[in-house]
């Protein structure tokens, strides 16, 4: 499989999970995080939601005011064998999701997207799990 043929199959599958989700609001007051956010995106992000990943970890939605620019990673709540991970990220005006998919063994991601304004979809899956939300932060964040 080509890297094309690739990318448009994880882009299916990411549609697919999102599709799943339907309209995933954030949870007020939600639990403690099953995984801490490992600082990945770089100095200036500051997380802005997250969201379960089953019972395997925690996605992250992060933003950078200074740059414009949201980031998201997937962490696993326990770090172990290379399981099949995915971050991605997608906005409204933006059909194809950005994304790192692979065998990983602590987190997937990051991956950035800079569309201040617009409203974004966040996604994460660990193994058969998966969580995010889709259509938040539809305003700049300050």
């Amino acid at each position: 499989m080509n890297i094309i043929q690739r990318a448009a199959a994880v882009g299916a599958v990411a549609a697919a999970v999102v599709g799943a989700m339907g309209a995933v609001a954030p949870q007020a007051g939600a639990a403690t995080p099953l995984a801490k956010y490992n600082g990945v995106c770089g100095a200036g992000y500051t997380v802005v939601d997250s969201a379960p990943v089953g019972t395997a970890g925690t996605v992250y939605l992060t933003y950078n005011p200074s740059t414009g620019k949201d980031c998201v990673v997937t962490v696993r709540a326990r770090t172990g064998t290379a399981v099949s991970m995915l971050a991605a990220v997608t906005d409204a005006q933006d059909v194809d999701p950005e994304f790192d998919e692979g065998q990983y063994r602590t987190y997937a991601g990051p991956v950035y997207i800079g569309h201040p304004g617009h409203c974004v979809s966040y996604w994460g899956w660990i193994s058969d799990q998966s969580g995010g939300a889709n259509n938040v932060h539809c305003a700049p964040l300050t």
